[in-house]
């Protein structure tokens, strides 16, 4: 088996060269697959329980990635049914990497999904603002740009990583008017003293709860803030496959990243702090752009029950 391979991957996810929750998560779910494809144990529960260390190992290598780790409930779940009565591990391995590209593509349905269900209802924005990248998001501006004469999106550079250019580049490669500002500009644009009146704003999201409060880049809640506060529509775009179950408010640790990402060559006895994300409160929130709609924080909790049974298991 080819343990670098699943190690490579791994440490590109901690080193953030495997960046974003889908990609982290189809990263996970790929590296499930290089062991399913090249382990060379016979005995069935050990391969299976091995399996599934890999992917656990594999979705938390970074703090907040549910939909890594929903991959690895998900293969539980569905192993249930179609695995159970399989006594050798040869008859196990073409089910099991099923079950793994079955989710890849819940993944990639849910975005087809969560366009094709929401757009129709925000199609009427003009200008809007996001933050950081999320490639769901990027794909609701372009389709919402579509036979519109005007659209304009304004972006944020999202230091210290700067995903902020991904997105701007990803909208000029569609046509889209792009306006690149600083982080710290965000809640003037918001409020309307910027050079593009903003109408709403769109983020992505990491990690969602079941009472509808989701978990970004930081950042994200001071532009919900001032959203809030003016009244602008603010949209979480993000598959349900997000939400973590076994997280309440109180329960999130939010990953802190390295000192020298702020400052490579910082002073000596500075003091810093460098967290990846923030939360952002449910009441700041006008709707989740879901597979299944947009919906309300507060309807999260009922929905997923419902589609994601398997999230409880």
């Amino acid at each position: 088996m080819s343990v670098k391979q699943i190690l490579d991957i791994e440490e590109d996810i901690k080193k953030l060269n495997i960046q974003g929750a889908t990609n982290v998560a189809i990263a996970t779910v790929e590296g499930m697959k290089i062991y399913i494809e090249e382990s060379n144990i016979g005995q069935r529960d050990v391969f299976y329980n091995e399996l599934v260390r890999v992917g656990n190992k594999l979705a938390n290598a970074r703090l907040n990635e549910p939909l890594a780790r929903n991959a690895v409930r998900y293969v539980q779940h569905v192993s249930k049914s179609k695995v159970a009565d399989l006594h050798f591990v040869n008859d196990m391995k073409q089910q099991l990497l099923d079950i793994c590209d079955e989710y890849l593509f819940r993944i990639s349905d849910s975005k087809r999904s969560i366009v094709e269900l929401g757009v129709p209802y925000v199609k009427y924005l003009e200008n809007v603002l996001t933050h950081c990248h999320s490639s769901t998001a990027v794909s609701v501006l372009k389709s919402i740009a579509q036979n519109k004469s005007s659209f304009d999106v304004v972006c944020t550079e999202t230091r210290p990583l700067y995903q902020g250019r991904i997105t701007a580049k990803s909208l000029l490669e569609e046509g889209i008017s792009t306006t690149l500002i600083s982080d710290s500009a965000a809640e003037s644009f918001v409020i309307g003293r910027g050079s593009v009146p903003i109408d709403g704003v769109f983020i992505g999201c990491d990690q969602i709860t079941l009472d509808g409060h989701c978990i970004n880049k930081t950042g994200s809640w001071g532009i919900a803030m001032a959203a809030f506060q003016i009244g602008k529509p603010l949209y979480v775009v993000s598959p349900l496959l997000k939400v973590d179950p076994n997280i309440g408010l109180k329960d999130i640790v939010i990953e802190i990243r390295e000192d020298k990402e702020l400052w490579s060559d910082a002073p000596k006895n500075l003091k810093m702090f460098n967290p990846a994300f923030e939360i952002v409160d449910n009441k700041l929130i006008t709707g989740f752009m879901t597979e299944f709609g947009i919906i309300k924080p507060e309807e999260i909790s009922g929905i997923v029950k419902a589609k994601y049974a398997w999230l409880f298991e």
